[in-house]
């Protein structure tokens, strides 16, 4: 354990300064590419629906829930991938932010698959538009797609606050044995 100026003593991992430099940058592009994804289907979901049943959201309350939902939880997944740079101090792997930080990324994992299977089920036994005859299909797309970009950003965060010992002998100028 080292003490840091004033701090209270904490585990450190090192890693290797290329590994660290890649944490740093990679960790904002993935963060602000989540944010930006997820704006960009619901921009489209809403563009498509427009021509297709009359008005861009759906009117009730549950299908606007069913189609927020899923977005909102990539958006807290963005801001959990945006903030694994506090992990890092120096190029040291702070332990106990980082063990935060996956918990974080836990949490929203489960609020985004919890949220898409209540988005799935309310697209498939709820009549959203009040056209009977349609089905959701652009809902189900829009589910699908958040899912898909949640995952993403999922992985990439445990990749930043966990990484194998195979990934960091590949950033390491030396191996660790």
């Amino acid at each position: 354990m080292k003490q840091y100026y004033g701090q209270q003593s904490a585990e450190y991992a090192p890693l290797p300064p290329l590994f660290a430099a890649r944490v740093r940058v990679a960790s904002v592009v993935i963060g602000v590419s989540l944010a930006i994804g997820t704006l960009l289907v619901f921009g489209i979901t809403a563009l498509v629906n427009r021509p297709l049943h009359g008005h861009s959201l759906p009117r009730g309350l549950l299908g606007l829930a069913a189609l927020l939902l899923p977005m909102l939880s990539v958006l807290a997944t963005a801001v959990v991938v945006l903030s694994a740079r506090r992990c890092l101090q120096g190029d040291y792997l702070v332990i106990a932010r980082a063990r935060g930080t996956r918990a974080a990324l836990a949490a929203c994992f489960t609020a985004l698959s919890i949220s898409c299977l209540i988005a799935l089920g309310v697209s498939a036994l709820v009549d959203l538009w009040g056209n009977h005859g349609k089905l959701g299909f652009t809902e189900l797309l829009a589910t699908f797609a958040n899912f898909a970009i949640g995952l993403i950003g999922y992985s990439a965060g445990l990749w930043f606050v966990r990484p194998s010992v195979s990934t960091l002998e590949k950033f390491s100028d030396h191996p660790i044995w």
